[in-house]
């Protein structure tokens, strides 16, 4: 399996809320660089913390792939979000609104040669979301 194809299967099995394969495509000493990240365990759990956070705030949350490419043993991908806060956002003194959003990020991940990801980097915009949210005021 390719590069590209363990991204399309960890954010498959994230939709899924399939942690054990989460835990298969991840290393053992797996590092995000990711907004957030510093509030979370580190590795693995954090990575399935987040996520279940995410799905937690948006029960009905859905990602979809925009773009994907990758070089060596770095992949770079385009991800959309699409979701209703039904949840909350504790974290950011959010609640529950049934606001929608609809927020991407871009996300390089680094992996080992089994093709396990090692290390990601991601930015989103958070500025986007937080206005969808209610938590900014509009431009």
């Amino acid at each position: 399996m390719d590069n590209i194809d363990v991204i399309r299967r960890l954010e498959e099995a994230y939709g899924k809320q399939d942690y054990a394969t989460v835990d298969e495509l991840l290393s053992d000493d797996f590092v995000a660089h990711t907004p957030g990240s510093e509030m979370m365990p580190p590795g693995r759990e954090g990575a399935k913390a987040a996520d279940m956070g995410a799905h937690q705030s948006f029960a009905d949350k859905k990602t979809e792939i925009l773009d994907i490419f990758g070089d060596g043993d770095k992949v770079v991908v385009h991800v959309r979000m699409t979701g209703t806060n039904t949840g909350g956002l504790p974290w950011a003194n959010i609640p529950a609104n049934g606001n929608k959003v609809d927020v991407d990020w871009i996300q390089i991940s680094r992996h080992d040669a089994d093709g396990r990801v090692v290390e990601t980097w991601a930015q989103m915009d958070t500025t986007k979301l937080m206005m969808q949210l209610g938590a900014m005021p509009g431009m």
